[in-house]
């Protein structure tokens, strides 16, 4: 194998989209679906035997692809994810026009201490005007939402960081506040947040841990990353950047893409309808249609044999993407081939271990 050179940054960490919809290729066909908390409960302990580092749990009340489909319960499926397992990070979604952010800071925190400092949070703004109308609450306009999502993370961090904490903003008031215990993790959970716009883009700089990018080719990752980058230098901040894709792995690059096609086959087209379509996000990868999976999803490029995909995986590696958020289908017995073929490339590579062994050390 070629000698690879990285960034001596972080490793790759790995997650999944826990399949809180049923699947991820958007397929109403029988034996495509399970939104059960069994079924992710099985995922995620195959995941952290697999050596993967975090898990997104998306937020929704019912499900935008069939209303009539289960959909898993994110927050209350975290909490119970916090008790069986060991080291994989918790990252549930969370939607600030569901949600006070007081509500928020404590239920986090409380899960923290259950998953004893494994707690993070997905931030999003809200892009489902039908959810919002189907319990009668107000939407806001693009940037508003983002003005809102500002104020929210800035009385989440401080919550979680001081024994007495006030806000007074347009958006929310906090009156000399305390949430005890603290989370554990230090400084607080960790922050993920995505979003194509430029405000978002903007906050993501100023407040979130990592900025959460839908899956395209390399050399439009990386476009976008030396965009983004020096909106957290004028913070004086180091920016962590994630991206989501869907893995398809076959012994060949033909058997792969035959997969590709079949699976699109069973794909619904029109997958989340009455969904603003002129919302920046998805008007670019989120949910193309030739795709197959979600934010993304096989416009990352990670079709093909193993070795092909572990070479791709270095590749985003190498422009500065750390955490790798994957779908797979079927998720249990894809995620198990990933783990068998792909993985052990990575750990050769030397920038990838086992969360249980410790870190990398890097060439």
């Amino acid at each position: 194998m070629t000698q690879r050179f990285h960034p001596p940054t972080e490793t790759i960490r790995l997650g999944f989209w826990a399949p809180v919809y049923g699947n991820w290729i958007f397929s109403k066909q029988p034996g495509t679906h399970n939104a059960s908390f069994d079924y992710t409960r099985q995922l995620t302990l195959l995941a952290e035997e697999i050596g993967f580092a975090t898990l997104l749990l998306a937020e929704h009340t019912f499900n935008p692809f069939d209303p009539e489909s289960d959909q898993l319960e994110t927050w209350t499926s975290t909490a119970g994810l916090a008790t069986i397992t060991k080291h994989i990070e918790l990252m549930p979604a969370v939607r600030p026009t569901f949600k006070h952010p007081v509500l928020t800071a404590k239920m986090a925190g409380n899960i923290d201490q259950m998953s004893g400092g494994r707690m993070a949070i997905n931030l999003v703004s809200g892009w489902w005007q039908k959810e919002s109308d189907a319990m009668g609450i107000a939407s806001l306009p693009h940037d508003d939402r983002y003005q809102r999502s500002e104020e929210y993370l800035t009385i989440l961090k401080g919550l979680w960081t001081q024994p007495h904490f006030s806000f007074s903003g347009q958006y929310y008031q906090v009156n000399d506040v305390t949430l005890a215990p603290p989370p554990v993790r230090k400084p607080h959970p960790r922050i993920y947040l995505g979003g194509e716009s430029d405000i978002a883009q903007r906050l993501a700089a100023k407040l979130a841990d990592d900025y959460l990018i839908n899956g395209r080719p390399v050399e439009e990752a990386k476009q976008l990353i030396d965009h983004v980058r020096p909106y957290a230098a004028e913070y004086g901040r180091h920016l962590q950047f994630g991206i989501s894709a869907f893995v398809i792995c076959r012994k060949t690059e033909e058997e792969a893409w035959e997969e590709h096609a079949r699976l699109h086959a069973m794909r619904v087209e029109e997958a989340i309808p009455g969904v603003d379509r002129k919302v920046q996000m998805i008007r670019t990868y989120a949910y193309r249609r030739g795709a197959v999976g979600s934010n993304g999803g096989t416009d990352a490029g990670l079709v093909g044999t193993p070795q092909q995909i572990a070479d791709r995986l270095w590749a985003f590696h190498d422009i500065g993407v750390t955490t790798f958020l994957l779908q797979f289908h079927p998720m249990l017995e894809e995620m198990q081939r990933f783990g068998e073929d792909v993985v052990p490339l990575l750990e050769k590579s030397n920038v990838w271990r086992h969360p249980a062994c410790g870190e990398a050390h890097h060439v």
